[in-house]
């Protein structure tokens, strides 16, 4: 049997993709990732190939011609653009599709235009993405929310299940080498670290101005961002930020990088960073993969109070959330963790290593995808 993932904008390393749904789906099948931009693996399952394209439309029809060259039996596609891409691989290659939904994409679109635009593009885009899913095979979601967004109340458990994003078993335990590029920050310790996009939703003037707050108190301390600007108006604003408020020796800036060399920078953290702005519906339905991914790693994470984060972090006691978006409660939060005394902090470390082994751990999940992929094979 062959898999193939086909994706218009992710790469080929994606967590998600190859690192689990790739890495699962090569026990059971000859498993491909498709996309236009990535890591490139012809020699092992599961296979990463690169289609020529020269933008996330074009490489449609690029992603099509790979998928008949290799004749899938199930195709996975990963965005709304590339699920009519599997439709017509199936019609010419009688396959059967899959679509894996990994986020609230009309409500992610819409937040690109202004009130009462936003309205009706989000409105028009889920539309549209439940015309598609009438016609797929099956469905994979991150969460029961998009589900019942997307089928209200169609919802089979023969064809629709829900995969969180939870880490793979032992992610951070194998010893890694150090790549050139961030030997430099290997050598450092951090109080803080923040991996994930970066924008204003997200919360990165807030921990810049809840930074300045902490540095009279704290002035060797040390905070990581890890990610990718939204856009580059906010990198000018995040730039110019740090100059003005002289956090240059306290913030520093790491690009983006693999998956697989994370956790390098994890373990060399105290606390992992969550912040993001609760006024904004989509960013509240689901647990960021970077909280558990933190958690995985042993680092309790600060971030804001939402019900969802109170009964994660709050109520397991895995480490401390402000009341607002404001700075000056991020920063008041940071200090009761960075107050925190070592054998407090060791038992709240070792809480969240064993919430992470025993309730969010990805491997718990096969059953259900390989229950899926038995029943369309």
């Amino acid at each position: 049997m062959k898999i193939c993932i086909i994706s218009n904008s992710h790469l080929t390393s994606d967590v998600r993709l190859y690192h689990k749904l790739a890495q699962s789906l090569a026990q059971k099948a000859e498993t491909y990732v498709l996309s236009g931009k990535g890591m490139i693996n012809k020699e092992s399952n599961p296979f990463q190939i690169i289609v020529d394209a020269e933008s996330p439309n074009k490489i449609l029809p690029a992603l099509y011609r790979e998928c008949l060259r290799l004749k899938p039996d199930i195709v996975i596609p990963v965005e709304p653009l590339t699920v009519p891409v599997a439709l017509l691989l199936r019609r010419r290659l009688g396959c059967r599709v899959v679509w894996d939904i990994h986020e609230f994409f009309a409500h992610a679109h819409s937040e690109r235009y202004q009130v009462p635009l936003r309205y009706f593009m989000r409105f028009a885009y889920l539309m549209y993405q439940r015309v598609l899913a009438r016609r797929v095979d099956g469905i994979i979601a991150v969460n029961q929310g998009i589900l019942h967004q997307l089928l209200s109340g169609k919802i089979s458990p023969k064809k629709h299940i829900v995969l969180p994003n939870y880490p793979v078993a032992g992610v951070w335990e194998n010893s890694q080498d150090v790549p050139h590029g961030l030997s430099d920050l290997c050598k450092m310790r951090f109080d803080l670290i923040y991996i994930g996009g970066i924008s204003k939703d997200r919360g990165i003037l807030q921990l810049l101005k809840a930074a300045t707050l902490l540095k009279k108190d704290y002035p060797l301390l040390r905070i990581l961002i890890v990610g990718k600007f939204a856009n580059e108006g906010i990198q000018r604003e995040f730039n110019n930020s740090v100059s003005n408020y002289n956090l240059n020796r306290t913030i520093f800036y790491q690009e983006w990088i693999p998956a697989d060399k994370v956790g390098l920078l994890l373990q060399r953290s105290r606390f992992g960073i969550w912040f993001f702005n609760p006024s904004n519906w989509r960013m509240r339905q689901g647990p960021s993969l970077k909280v558990l991914e933190y958690l995985a790693a042993g680092l309790p994470v600060i971030s804001i109070k939402t019900s969802l984060m109170q009964g994660l972090i709050h109520h397991n006691e895995l480490g401390a959330l402000s009341p607002s978006f404001r700075a000056r409660d991020i920063a008041q939060t940071i200090i009761k963790m960075l107050r925190l005394s070592d054998e407090e902090y060791a038992a709240m470390s070792a809480r969240c290593v064993e919430i992470s082994q025993t309730r969010f751990v990805w491997e718990s999940l096969e059953p259900a995808l390989f229950g899926l992929i038995d029943r369309l094979s």
